[in-house]
């Protein structure tokens, strides 16, 4: 199958660079006829614009993700996956970030039935500061706990202590915070046919670190983040009981070289930055609530090392 590249278009009227397409078949495609080529102009669907446009999710597979529980072709763990084309792409991934957005959930226990199965977060602060609907009150239960706790949040994300260790369960100061952080990112990453693809890609939970080790990172090199390139590589890591999972890092191999290609870069940040991105909230729940491999496990007891007593 066939990816193909994106092209933009400048559009005066919005003062930017935006996506013309990236849809599977290709300008030259034997499938597109040649009057259907020369006819088409680019036209718009209606009155979109990038925050009406969905990417593709960028995620590391979990032995519980759902594209490998359901036998997905091609998935298996430890590989970064595409959404949508459903497409393996191995042990790394090469690309440019564009723009992050920093924002935190409230994810119900899963297991418990009632709120603890839904698929989307119970509250969520899109702005990293103050929740989206504040003022809320969640009765939630823990598995094999048949005690009901009552879990509170006022308007910043910061109140009632709902980023502070111990307010999951009351009862254990050790249990993690209700509030999620949460960093969704835009990526421009490179397919194995050479073309590029825009995607998002969303780090939580065990991805906090590397990824706040790669933000602390950008600045080192001169120049806008949207003008560097990235490898993100897969570690393969062992838990305590001798359990693998899987994690990543991020390693700079320099800065793009192509003017025309930098341009396009820079005027996808500014468009974006402008609009926003929309995440697949499927795609982000797996990736934050329902990998459930040994990562999680460990997680639980090397994150201990971050609790402030």
């Amino acid at each position: 199958m066939n990816y193909q590249r994106p092209h933009y278009r400048w559009d005066s009227g919005k003062g930017m660079y935006v996506i013309m397409t990236t849809d599977l078949t290709t300008p030259d495609s034997p499938s597109v006829p040649d009057w259907m080529r020369k006819a088409s102009t680019g036209a718009k669907v209606g009155n979109i614009d990038s925050s009406d446009l969905k990417p593709p999710q960028l995620k590391m597979l979990a032995g519980m993700s759902p594209e490998v529980i359901n036998g997905t072709p091609g998935a298996s763990p430890g590989n970064f996956w595409l959404t949508i084309f459903n497409q393996n792409l191995g042990h790394s991934v090469t690309g440019t970030l564009i723009l992050l957005r920093k924002s935190y959930q409230v994810w119900a226990p899963k297991g418990v039935g009632g709120q603890g199965e839904q698929k989307g977060p119970l509250a969520s602060a899109t702005n990293g500061v103050s929740w989206d609907v504040p003022n809320q009150v969640f009765e939630v239960r823990h598995p094999n706990n048949p005690k009901v706790y009552k879990w509170r949040i006022g308007k910043l994300v910061t109140d009632h202590g709902a980023t502070q260790w111990g307010t999951q369960n009351p009862d254990d100061p050790r249990s993690k915070p209700i509030a999620t952080l949460t960093y969704n990112t835009l990526w421009v990453i490179d397919l194995p046919n050479g073309s590029k693809q825009l995607c998002a890609f969303t780090s939580s939970r065990t991805a906090i670190k590397p990824m706040q080790n790669f933000l602390s990172a950008l600045g080192a090199h001169g120049v806008d983040h949207y003008f560097q390139r990235y490898r993100i590589v897969q570690l393969r890591l062992t838990g305590p009981t001798g359990d693998p999972f899987f994690s990543y890092e991020f390693q700079y191999i320099g800065n793009i070289q192509d003017q025309r290609e930098g341009q396009h870069m820079q005027a996808l940040y500014e468009q974006y930055s402008k609009s926003g991105f929309i995440v697949d909230i499927d795609a982000e729940a797996d990736e934050i609530r329902d990998n459930k491999a040994p990562a999680e496990t460990y997680a639980d007891k090397s994150d201990d090392e971050e609790i402030p007593f």
